[in-house]
Order: structure tokens, then sequence, then C-alpha cells
């Protein structure tokens, strides 16, 4: 990663692979705070001590559940996963090369549609800069007491078609935003979550206790992974997973 030349690409790779994906959130964080943070030089090393721990934290997680051969594998997922390149960082000899031959054509004006298509753009852009993972965390977060507590209604049919529909709609948004900001696992938590809770409120499955608990089991997972909690989730996250393909398979049939 020290050669990298686009390391923010290879953080959000990171949190693509599930073994890998809470060190890689981790490390964004840290990256995020270097790149984009206001740095008060007079909590500068308390900032440094809070993310060293919580990066020295997930490492020692990753080396607790992983074998070297199994590391080998994974970094070469990751090898396998195409980057993109900032363009921007070529040497200055392309650079003006480049200037040149731009030189020699005669570009058509630009009129307004373009400067608002321009202005849409950059705005779009200034808003993924301003990621904040903190505020990510704290909405991803807010409802889950709540549907913990709704799946046990979920079960004995007590509940309401608002309740149901509000619910279903604050999961998929969070499912969206996961996907935006990279983070793979979190969102296809999301994803199942919202995908069966939609089949028991069409009546396509049942809410029997075992459906009940591959549901929490995506809460589980979705809390373990954003406060960054130090116990194998690995149980969690397949039976979650393994849900996820049988009500996808169940859709797919009807």
């Amino acid at each position: 990663m020290n050669s990298s030349e686009n390391l923010s690409e290879e953080l959000k790779n990171f949190k693509k692979i599930t073994e890998l994906s809470k060190l890689g959130i981790k490390l964004s964080e840290f990256y995020n705070f270097i790149e984009n943070g206001k740095i008060d030089f007079l909590k500068l090393s308390d900032k440094f001590k809070e993310h060293s721990y919580s990066i020295v934290r997930e490492l020692n997680y990753v080396l607790d559940i992983l074998t070297p051969q199994m590391m080998r594998n994974l970094l070469q997922r990751l090898d396998d996963i195409p980057i993109n390149v900032d363009l921007t960082k070529r040497n200055k000899q392309e650079t003006e090369h480049l200037t040149k031959t731009n030189d020699e054509h005669i570009f058509p004006k630009r009129s307004r549609a373009d400067e608002l298509k321009e202005a849409f753009i950059f705005d779009e852009l200034n808003r993924d800069e301003a990621f904040n993972f903190e505020s990510y965390e704290e909405r991803v977060l807010r409802p889950i007491k709540e549907l913990d507590a709704f799946l046990s209604r979920v079960q004995k049919y007590d509940y309401t078609e608002n309740e149901m529909n509000s619910f279903i709609r604050t999961i998929s948004e969070n499912a969206e935003l996961s996907q935006k900001v990279g983070f793979e696992v979190l969102s296809n938590m999301h994803k199942i979550f919202a995908m069966g809770l939609d089949m028991i409120h069409q009546k396509k499955i049942a809410p029997s206790p075992n459906v009940i608990e591959s549901l929490r089991s995506c809460l589980i997972v979705i809390v373990a992974v954003v406060r960054g909690k130090e116990v194998d989730i690995t149980n969690y996250l397949n039976r979650a997973e393994t849900f996820g393909k049988t009500i996808i398979s169940n859709k797919r049939e009807r």
C-alpha cells in the first residue's frame, strides 16, 4: 500500500472484504482525518492515540482470525480489484505535453447549461468529501435498538403497515448510504434486513423464529462492524448471508 497511487481506493477495497472490513473502516477514518480533518495541534497527540488504538485493535482481530495463507489469499483478491488511478498525478512532462496538445484545438464556448452541469458535479464532489464517519455511525446505529424490539412484534404479526414501511425505507436508505461510501458488508446487511422485512410484510415468508434470528444477525453484524467490537461475528455474518441467499432465491422462484 505504501506504493499505491490511490490510497483512498485501496482502503475502499479493504472494506469490500468481510475479514478486512473493520480494519478498512478504521484505516479510512484515520486517512480521512489526515486528509480532510481540521487539525487541532493542542489535541493532536490525543487524536493520534485514539486512531492508533483503533487500528491496532482491529489489526489484532485480523491476526487472530486469519492464517498467513488466508491473508495472502485476501491480499491477492485486493490485487485483483481494479483501482481508479488519479490521472492528475502524472508527471510534469506529460502534463505539459497535454497542455500543448489541447492548445492546438479550438473548443466551443461553454454554455450556461455547461456551467450548471459543472456546478452540479462539483457540488456532489464537495458533499462526498464532507463524509464524516461519526455522523454515519450515528445515523446507522440510531434505529437498531428499536428494530431489535420490533422484530419480536413482527414474529407475532403485531405491527402496522406504516411502521413496517417506515422501517423498510429507513434501512434501505442506510443500505444505499453504506454502498455509496464503500462499506460493502454493512450495505449487504442492510439490504438483507430490508428484503427480509419486505417479504414478511408481503407474506412471502413467515416470521418464524429462524427467520427472526437471521434478521437479528444482520443487526448484530452492523453494530459490531460499526462499533469495532472485539468479538468473533463470523457465525452471525454467515447466518445473515445464508438468509440473504435464501430470500433472493425465493424471490426469483416467485
